[in-house]
């Protein structure tokens, strides 16, 4: 497996993985990167989005969810991705 990667701080790193715990109990995050997309509850115009593997995935190189998080405000989401063995 590859390992984490990311284009953030370590402090901004921190208050991910910090702000994004309760979401990933069960997922290993692949990487981390700020992207230009605004913020639907604070407006900011940088979020951080993410790529996890779930620990119950066959393939440990095949992304599972998407996490997006808020720096600023701490909006979390977390998107479920179909694969090929839901399908």
């Amino acid at each position: 497996m590859q390992s984490f990667r990311h284009n953030l701080s370590p402090v901004e790193v921190k208050f991910f993985l910090k702000t994004a715990a309760d979401l990933t109990e069960n997922l290993a995050i692949r990487f981390v990167h700020k992207i230009s997309r605004p913020c639907p509850r604070c407006g900011r115009t940088e979020l951080c989005y993410g790529a996890a593997v779930s620990f119950f995935c066959s393939s440990a190189d095949k992304t599972t969810h998407e996490i997006m998080v808020c720096l600023h405000c701490g909006f979390k989401d977390l998107t479920i991705l179909s694969t090929c063995e839901r399908l």
